[in-house]
């Protein structure tokens, strides 16, 4: 005899597969590749705006002169050394390297440009030590020729700008030569006239401003 309430059989399942896992090396490297593209293309945008529209280029600091200056002789403040002239007159020269305080020769000043020498060398020549431009230097800023008249004594100190081995190696071949006072101010030049860049020289004399 048949039990009727037995459950009917029922087809097999198939087995449970393992849900596959995701493609994460793929997605990473779809990422790094997003990255460089968007990297090389901000790269060309900056690259077209450049030629299209290119940064300043830096000027030198180039100091006007004052071509009438007034009742206290200034013709230029805070000129850049290698933007003297033969014959400038210093006002507060304290160094060859400092910016200057160019001032008319007739007045007060305790300094003077007095020379520059362009030093003989190749662009490929070693630099030749610093003893030996010392006393090249020295050598020829004492060559100058003054006016007789301006009374040169015990006083004055020649100060000169030569080239150190780093700018040497760049071509610079300059001598500057100067003459300053220990201490006072002076009213005139040092030079003969014909050499003096700035006003005619007034007798010499020597005062204490």
């Amino acid at each position: 005899m048949v039990d009727k309430n037995l459950p009917e059989p029922q087809a097999a399942l198939p087995p449970l597969r393992p849900e596959p896992e995701k493609p994460k090396r793929q997605i990473g490297q779809w990422f790094l590749l997003a990255a460089a593209v968007i990297a090389l293309a901000a790269a060309v945008v900056f690259v077209v705006l450049r030629i299209i529209d290119p940064p300043p280029s830096p000027q030198a600091n180039n100091v006007q002169r004052n071509e009438a200056p007034g009742l206290d002789g200034v013709i230029a403040e805070n000129m850049p050394p290698e933007q003297l002239l033969l014959g400038d007159c210093l006002r507060g020269f304290a160094t060859p390297l400092d910016p200057q305080t160019v001032v008319t020769c007739d007045s007060s000043h305790n300094a003077q440009l007095i020379g520059s020498f362009e030093l003989e060398g190749a662009p490929e020549a070693p630099y030749p030590g610093a003893d030996q431009l010392l006393t090249q230097s020295e050598d020829l800023c004492k060559s100058v020729s003054l006016d007789p008249s301006a009374g040169i004594d015990s006083t004055w100190t020649y100060h000169f700008s030569r080239p150190s081995k780093a700018t040497w190696e760049k071509g610079d071949r300059v001598v500057s030569c100067f003459l300053s006072l220990t201490d006072g101010n002076v009213r005139s030049s040092l030079l003969p006239a014909s050499d003096d860049a700035g006003s005619p020289t007034p007798s010499p004399s020597k005062d204490n401003a």
